[in-house]
């Protein structure tokens, strides 16, 4: 099972809790959000210390949370940051444009490179946005313009709803984000792009006192050593305290979370 922190670069309290896991080897995994002026070489070269156990990848955003942005290569397609909400009835509508979105996560993926001095081992988008019709499109069609050895891996959400229902998990929300996973899982088998093989973590935020029961069933949905689980740990808001709390006291049966195997 591979373990990953998203939202790395986002916010300090983020930051630290990411390296504390790190450290105590209770992650295998950290998405990055490089469009964020924060999100410093200073603070990625803090995360490299972990790299030889660790994928770092790249959390690329396409909502209003990416502002204020790093600033942009000239000579890019300029991108207008709408809400979740704005993006995701354009997205079902058909609204967005493949091209643009290539151009878009280029751009986010040339700015990892500067600013972490490599290329990333995944990607993924901030709220599964990578996952939206056009958004998936734009990112397979950047993803096959690299060169075929130096292809990250995309994650997708897909995991059978039976596996969520079985082990007790809150499965409304894991079934929507499910279903956009099931689209984009197919989509990168068919172009051999490499991916996850079960995805968990997924519940309704306002839940969090009820975290850490949801974690061990979390683990018990993932079969396979590259399935992802998500989590978020912080210490600013009550729900990434609770996951940051129970990820410190979580015992793993192999001992520690692994990297994705190709």
């Amino acid at each position: 099972m591979i373990l990953c922190a998203d939202d790395y670069g986002l916010s300090d309290d983020i930051d630290h809790a990411v390296l504390d896991l790190c450290g105590a080897r209770k992650l295998s995994a950290v998405s990055c959000m490089v469009v964020f002026e924060r999100c410093t070489t200073k603070s990625l070269c803090e995360l490299r210390k972990y790299e030889v156990p660790v994928d770092i990848g790249l959390h690329f955003c396409l909502t209003d949370e990416g502002l204020p942005l790093a600033t942009l290569r000239a000579g890019t397609l300029p991108w207008i940051f709408p809400s979740f909400g704005n993006l995701f009835r354009r997205a079902l509508a058909g609204q967005v444009a493949a091209q643009e979105i290539a151009s878009q996560v280029s751009t986010q993926y040339d700015l990892f490179f500067d600013k972490c001095g490599r290329r990333p081992d995944f990607i993924d988008g901030h709220l599964h946005v990578h996952q939206l019709p056009g958004v998936r499109e734009g990112l397979l069609d950047f993803v096959l313009s690299l060169p075929s050895g130096a292809r990250p891996y995309v994650r997708n959400t897909y995991l059978p709803l039976k596996k969520i229902r079985r082990n007790r998990l809150p499965w409304l929300k894991a079934a929507l984000i499910g279903a956009f996973g099931a689209q984009t899982r197919k989509r990168l088998h068919a172009a051999n792009v490499a991916t996850n093989d079960g995805f968990a973590g997924i519940y309704d935020f306002r839940e969090w006192q009820h975290y850490a029961k949801y974690l061990p069933r979390f683990a018990a949905c993932l079969e396979k050593p590259n399935g992802i689980l998500v989590v978020h740990p912080g210490s600013r808001d009550a729900w990434r305290r609770q996951e940051l709390k129970t990820l410190r006291e979580f015992s793993f049966a192999s001992g520690s979370p692994n990297r994705f195997q190709h």
